[in-house]
């Protein structure tokens, strides 16, 4: 595959991957909402950082990067389900604590926001398995195809949540407090429910 098609393939990868509504987009939304678009793009760009990181391993290297994840699926779903239910517990009992407000409208910024959600991308194995199995279905040849293909990846990734971000930070200027806090409580619940699903699914 030559670097143009890579890059067309690493952007539909991209994007289709991105869209996926799940436990990271969930808490996005939540946080812009809570803390404004400003905010919410720097999360959403921890997120395309971690997908664009992830993707370039995938592709560098190639079917390896399947074959050791191959067989192990259900070790995947487990440590996803276990990320994902100790970032939803986490975030509940700190609504607890703090009856007034969501724990997203403290004084963390955007670089604290681009951190955590690096970190909630990087450490969801989930991330590194579906780049994997796109990259080694595609049999990227050479170093140029596959930086290419990290390349479209990252855009993609970084358009998505850049929109998704936006818009739900606009709107959260027209949502009260109370509102706020129920979004952030439902958030997380849902996030709990998908984790719960995972391990059940393992």
């Amino acid at each position: 595959m030559d670097p143009s098609a890579a890059l067309l393939a690493g952007l539909v990868a991209g994007i289709a991957i991105a869209m996926q509504v799940g436990a990271v987009s969930l808490l996005l939304i939540e946080a812009s909402v809570a803390r404004g678009p400003r905010v919410g793009v720097a999360a959403g760009m921890g997120v395309a950082t971690a997908d664009l990181a992830y993707a370039a391993i995938a592709a560098l290297a190639g079917g390896a990067a399947g074959a050791a994840l191959s067989g192990h699926e259900s070790e995947i779903k487990i440590t996803a389900a276990a990320v994902l239910a100790a970032i939803a517990i986490h975030g509940l009992v700190t609504l607890r604590r703090t009856p007034g407000a969501a724990p997203s409208v403290a004084t963390a910024g955007p670089r604290a926001h681009y951190a955590r959600f690096l970190a909630i991308t990087m450490a969801n194995p989930l991330t590194i398995a579906s780049f994997a199995a796109v990259a080694t279905a595609l049999s990227l040849d050479g170093p140029g195809a596959a930086v290419a293909f990290a390349a479209g990846v990252g855009a993609a990734s970084a358009a998505w949540h850049v929109f998704l971000t936006l818009a739900a930070g606009h709107a959260g200027r027209w949502m009260t407090p109370r509102i706020r806090r129920g979004l952030a409580i439902g958030g997380r619940l849902l996030v709990l429910a998908i984790a719960a699903h995972l391990a059940l699914a393992a």
